[in-house]
C-alpha cells in the first residue's frame, strides 16, 4: 500500500490514495487513513491535490466507511437452500466447494447447450478499467460464452458521438471559467457532478450567463439564472431550432464548417428550414421569444459550453437528440477554442488495446451470439435455444433492466442456474444459487479514468479484503483455474494489465502518463493538448470522411435519416392516443443518494431518502385529487409502482419525477419504476428508452416505504 508521508501524522497511521469507482463522471481521488494497528480504514476524504476533487468528495461517498463497514456485506460464498425469490435463503459454503460446484454446472451446460447458453451480465458497479473490462471478458471470450451488449446507459449517445464525431474532443470543464455561457442540458450537476460546479460558479463569477434546460426542477435548476423547460423528447427540435436563428442571423461559422464538416449545406438548406420559431415552440411547448433569445445568447459568442448528460439519450429518440445538440458548436465554431459540448469523456479516456486488456484473441474466430442487456427480461423468458446459466457480477439486474417484472420472472425459472457476485444482498442475489462476495474500492488496485474530466486515476489497495471478498480480477483468476484454463494471461497481475493500458500509441491521451508517476501522485491529467489527438487539435476525426459528419451516410445505410432531426417519440408527449390512457412521461432520473444501487444499503443515505416519492406539477395533482404527502400508485398496461406524492411548483405539467433503481425488495409490490418501462430499443445504438414511459397516477389507501412485498 502506498503512503504519503505528512506533517503530524502518526506513525500508526499511513494514508493511501484511492480511485472512487462508481459510476459518476467525477472519477475523484481520495485519501483514505488506515489505522496500521487495526487494519481498519479511518477516514476517506477527497484528495486536495487533485484538480477535480479539491480536496472534497460527495454526500454519498462521503459515508464510504460505513459501505465499506458494513453489515449487510456478503463476506462469504452462499449456495442458496430453498426457493428463488424474495425471502431466499442461504447457507455459508467455502471458495473451493463455490468454485467447483460453478465450473461443473458450467460445464455441464457448455456439454450439453453449449457456450452460448452462457450469459454473463455485468456493468457499471465499478468503473476501474480492470474490474470494468478485464479479467471477466477474458474468462467469457475463453469460454465463448454469450457476448452481452452493454447499451443501458450511453448507448444512444455513443451512436451518435460514433456517426458524428468518432467519439472524441468533448469540451473540458477545466477551461468553464473562461465561458461567457454555460448551458446545463438535461444535467442535474449539483446531485451527479458535482465537482463540476466550482468550475461554473468560476463562469459565473467572471460574467458568464448559466442556463439550464430541463422539464424538471432540480437543485440545478435552482441554481441557474434562466431555467428552459421543453417538453420530454424534444430538445432535438429546440436545437435545430436554435441553429436556424444562428443561421438566419449570420452567426454561425462558414470557415469552420467548410474546413471540418461534411454535409453542413445539407442541413442549412434542406433541414433548418423545417424548424421556424412557431413550428418548434409547437413541439416543445417554449415561447418563440424565449427560442429566439436562447438562440442569439448563445450564437453570440464561441465561449459557449454545453454540459450534456445521460438521460437526454434514455428516449425513444436519445440519439437524434444527442446528435442535434453536440452539433451547436460546430455550427456557431466555439469547437475553435475551448468551447463545445461535454457529455462523456469516457469514450475517449477509456481507448486502449482490448485485444490485450479483454484477450479478445481467446475467442478463436467463433461469432457466439448476442444479448442486449436492456431486452435480458425477453431473453430469459423468451430465447430459444434457452439461457441456462446467468452469471452476474458488478450489476443488480432484477431492478436495473427495463421491464423488471420480465426480467424476475425469467430469473426465477428453476432450471436456470445462476451465480451472483456482489458485495451486498442485492435483489438479484435473491434468485441465484450461488452468491459470491465481493470487495469495495478500499480492497484492490485498479486504474480509473474519469469520464467527465480528463484525469487518471490510480487506485491502491488501501486495506485487507473484508472476509473472504475478492475483486473482480481475482475471482475470475480463480474460477479460470477451476474451468482448467490455463492460458498465461489468467495470471497476469493486476499491475502489469495497468502498465499494458498505459500505452500512448494506442491512445495520445497517455502521452507523458506511467505507472511510476501515477503511483507517485496518484493521478495525471491526460494530454489533451497532444497533436496527434483526434479532432480539433489535429484537424482529423475518426469518421469514415475524416471529419465532423452533420450528413452521415453510416447512419443513412442503417435506415437512420442522415441529418439531424426531431424524431416523435413512440410514447412521449406526442403520442396522442396513448396520452389518453396515460398522460404523464415518467422521468426516473438518479437521486441525490445513491449512485444506480450503489450506496442503497447504507443507512445514513437510505434515511434521507426516507421514501419512494413521485414529483408531481400542481396542475396534475389538483386534477387528480392528490395532496403533498399522498400515497399514490403509478401504473400503466406494464406494471405499477408506489410511491408518496411531492408535489413540486414550477415542474412541467404532464411529467413526473421518480427515482431511478431502488431496491424494489424495499417497495410494496416489490419491484421498482422499471416495472413501468418498456424493452423497447432507442433510435439509433440499441439503447434503452426509460424515460419514454407514459403512466397514471393515482391516489391510493396503504402503508408506504417499507410495506410488504405482497401485491
Amino acid at each position: 500500500m502506498g503512503v504519503i508521508d505528512e506533517p503530524g501524522i502518526s506513525s500508526k497511521l499511513r494514508t493511501a490514495r484511492v480511485a472512487c469507482p462508481h459510476d459518476c463522471p467525477d472519477g475523484c481521488s481520495m485519501r483514505v487513513t488506515v489505522d496500521t494497528v487495526s487494519g481498519r480504514a479511518i477516514k476517506v476524504e477527497g484528495d486536495p491535490t487533485h484538480p477535480v476533487t479539491r480536496g472534497y468528495l460527495c454526500n454519498k461517498v462521503n459515508h464510504y466507511l460505513d459501505l465499506v463497514y458494513n453489515d449487510k456485506r456478503v463476506l462469504y460464498p452462499h449456495r442458496r437452500v430453498g426457493p428463488k425469490g424474495p425471502g431466499a435463503k442461504f447457507q455459508r459454503i467455502g471458495w473451493d466447494e463455490a468454485l467447483g460446484e460453478i465450473a461443473a454446472k458450467l460445464k455441464a451446460v457448455i456439454s450439453e447447450y453449449g457456450a452460448e447458453a452462457v450469459q454473463p451480465f455485468s456493468y457499471s458497479g465499478t468503473l476501474g478499467m480492470l474490474g470494468f473490462f478485464g479479467m471477466g471478458e477474458r474468462f467469457f471470450n475463453k469460454m465463448g460464452a454469450a457476448r452481452l451488449e452493454r447499451t443501458i446507459c450511453t448507448a444512444a449517445g455513443a451512436a451518435a458521438e460514433m456517426h458524428t464525431f468518432g467519439r472524441v474532443g468533448d469540451a473540458n470543464i477545466e477551461d468553464l471559467p473562461d465561458m461567457d455561457v454555460v448551458i446545463l442540458w438535461g444535467t442535474n450537476l449539483v446531485s451527479t457532478g458535482v465537482h463540476a460546479m466550482p468550475f461554473v460558479n468560476a463562469a459565473r463569477a467572471n460574467g458568464a450567463k448559466i442556463v439550464a434546460i430541463d422539464p424538471r426542477v432540480t437543485r440545478t435548476t435552482a441554481f441557474a439564472d434562466w431555467h428552459i423547460q421543453p417538453r420530454p423528447g424534444t430538445d432535438a427540435a429546440l436545437a435545430l431550432g436554435m441553429m436556424k436563428i444562428i443561421v438566419d442571423r449570420g452567426l454561425h461559422d462558414v470557415e469552420f464548417l467548410e474546413c471540418n464538416t461534411v454535409g453542413w449545406k445539407k442541413l442549412l438548406d434542406e433541414r433548418l428550414p423545417e424548424y421556424t420559431l412557431d413550428h418548434v415552440e409547437a413541439i416543445t411547448g417554449i415561447a418563440a421569444a424565449d427560442i429566439e433569445k436562447l438562440a442569439l445568447l448563445y450564437g453570440g459568442t464561441k465561449q459557449s459550453f454545453i454540459r450534456v448528460n445521460w438521460g437526454i439519450q434514455r428516449h425513444d429518440n436519445g440519439g437524434q437528440m444527442t446528435r442535434a445538440i453536440k452539433l451547436l458548436p460546430a455550427i456557431t465554431g466555439a469547437m475553435r477554442g475551448k468551447g463545445g459540448v461535454c457529455m462523456s469523456t469516457g469514450g475517449e479516456m477509456r481507448r486502449v488495446d482490448m485485444r490485450k486488456l479483454q484477450g479478445t484473441y481467446l475467442l478463436e474466430g467463433r461469432k457466439p451470439r448476442t444479448i442486449n442487456m436492456i431486452q435480458l427480461g425477453n431473453a430469459l423468458n423468451d430465447l430459444d435455444p434457452p439461457i441456462k446459466a446467468l452469471f452476474c457480477w458488478s450489476a443488480d439486474p432484477a431492478n436495473c433492466v427495463p421491464d423488471t417484472t420480465a426480467t424476475r420472472k425469467g430469473l426465477s425459472r428453476d432450471d436456470l442456474f445462476a451465480v451472483v457476485h456482489d458485495t451486498f444482498w442485492c435483489d438479484t442475489a435473491s434468485y441465484a444459487d450461488i452468491v459470491l462476495p465481493a470487495d469495495t474500492a478500499l480492497e484492490h488496485v485498479d486504474l480509473l479514468p474519469a469520464y467527465g474530466n480528463y484525469f487518471y486515476t490510480l487506485s491502491e489497495q488501501a486495506i485487507e479484503k473484508q472476509g473472504e471478498s475478492l475483486d473482480n480480477q481475482e475471482m475470475f483468476r480463480r474460477l479460470a483455474k477451476a474451468m482448467g484454463y490455463e492460458d498465461p494471461c489468467f495470471s497476469q497481475s493486476d499491475e502489469d494489465m495497468i502498465r499494458d493500458l498505459i500505452d500512448p500509441g494506442v491512445n495520445p491521451l497517455f502521452e507523458g502518463i506511467t505507472y511510476e508517476g501515477l503511483k507517485r501522485d496518484g493521478w495525471a491529467r491526460a494530454a489533451v493538448d497532444s497533436p496527434r489527438r483526434w479532432g480539433v487539435n489535429s484537424g482529423k476525426w475518426p469518421t469514415p470522411s475524416g471529419k465532423i459528419e452533420i450528413y452521415s451516410e453510416a447512419l443513412a445505410k442503417l435506415g437512420v435519416d442522415p441529418l439531424p432531426m426531431h424524431l416523435p417519440e413512440q410514447e412521449g408527449f406526442e403520442s396522442v392516443e396513448t396520452k389518453k390512457k396515460f398522460p404523464l412521461q415518467v422521468i426516473s432520473a438518479a437521486t441525490h443518494y445513491f449512485i444506480g444501487a450503489s450506496f442503497q444499503h447504507v443507512p445514513r443515505l437510505q434515511e434521507m431518502l426516507a421514501r419512494p416519492t413521485f414529483e408531481v406539477s400542481g396542475p396534475d395533482a389538483k386534477t387528480r385529487g392528490i395532496e403533498d404527502g399522498d400515497y399514490c400508485r403509478l401504473f400503466n398496461d406494464r406494471g405499477e409502482v408506489f410511491g408518496h406524492a411531492l408535489i413540486v411548483d414550477g415542474l412541467l405539467p404532464g411529467v413526473i419525477g421518480a427515482q431511478k433503481q431502488l431496491q424494489g425488495s424495499k417497495m410494496r409490490g416489490g419491484v421498482n419504476i422499471n416495472a413501468l418501462t418498456s424493452q423497447r430499443e432507442s433510435d439509433m445504438g440499441r439503447g434503452p428508452v426509460f424515460y419514454s414511459t407514459l403512466a397514471q397516477l393515482e391516489r391510493v389507501r396503504g402503508e408506504g416505504f417499507g410495506a410488504s412485498n405482497e401485491g
